[in-house]
């Protein structure tokens, strides 16, 4: 599919990285993660996620010059979601909200937010957002467009959103939860057990993200579990969002799920290689 094209839709934060004393600015969230990471596989990316009145154009200007089209959105009025991320030397990072857990909604992707040009991407993934975002734009984009709707979810609100979730997953055509919201979702820990409970409620395809050991892949035709060579992460910020980029990308584009998820973990792999994003900038070329 030579003109496959995949819109990104998701959050956007800025996240002050403090590494050796040193603090960087830099823009972060699940929809940039996913973009960069499906650019590396497709030529036609776009990314839409709203923005507060405090993000720096520059930080923008740099992902539209790797090729990622920047949809239009109607700006928010409050600041953006911004974190304090510091690493320690040996790894480990500790995460401090400055501003923005209360209007996380509002700095979520709504119905009215997405535009007809918007919807006419071959494939729509829609990241981790509020639980209400969520709900309302899956059923909203299944009567809409007939692109190949990803779905992603965000783990702090399953528990006690089951049923809802669960009638949600009928929106999408890819369902690609994280081993913790399968887990908590499906009741079971029995990932086999829990892919076939998702794909019964209507997609064709389910991924569980299972970190640093893989991932289970679902279809009608079977389960399969595939490993991922194992590296050592700098940082595993946004590991999961660059798998569902990358595993997005290679789907629209014609792979079947199986090499689509090793793609995914090819981008998951160069994502938790630097601090923040800067292992997939670097990837696509760009310095941090």
């Amino acid at each position: 599919m030579p003109d496959a094209s995949l819109l990104c839709v998701g959050n956007l934060t800025i996240d002050d990285l403090v590494v050796d004393g040193q603090v960087t600015t830099a823009l972060g969230g699940d929809a940039l993660f996913a973009a960069l990471a499906a650019r590396r596989t497709l030529a036609d990316v776009r990314m839409l996620a709203p923005v507060g009145t405090d993000l720096p154009a520059t930080l923008l200007d740099t992902v539209a010059g790797l090729g990622v089209r920047v949809e239009p959105v109607a700006p928010r009025s409050i600041p953006t979601v911004r974190n304090r991320v510091e690493y320690a030397p040996d790894g480990s990072r500790t995460w401090d909200l400055l501003c923005g857990e209360e209007a996380f909604d509002l700095l979520s992707v709504h119905p009215e937010d997405v535009t007809p040009e918007a919807l006419s991407a071959s494939g729509i993934l829609v990241a981790a957002m509020s639980l209400r975002s969520q709900l309302t734009l899956g059923p909203w984009l299944r009567g809409r467009t007939d692109a190949t709707v990803f779905l992603d979810l965000q783990e702090d609100y399953v528990a006690g959103n089951e049923p809802a979730l669960l009638a949600l997953l009928a929106t999408c055509d890819v369902f690609l939860p994280s081993e913790v919201e399968a887990v908590a979702l499906a009741g079971t820990s029995d990932l086999e057990r829990a892919a076939d409970l998702f794909l019964r409620a209507g997609p064709d395809v389910v991924v569980v993200k299972t970190a640093e050991r893989g991932c289970v892949v679902a279809t009608a035709d079977g389960t399969r579990v595939l490993p991922v060579e194992a590296v050592v992460p700098v940082d595993s910020t946004g590991a999961g969002d660059a798998f569902c980029g990358g595993f997005a990308a290679a789907h629209v584009a014609g792979a079947d799920p199986v090499e689509a998820a090793r793609v995914g973990a090819a981008a998951a792999r160069v994502a938790i290689g630097g601090h923040g994003v800067a292992g997939l900038l670097a990837d696509l070329g760009c310095a941090a």
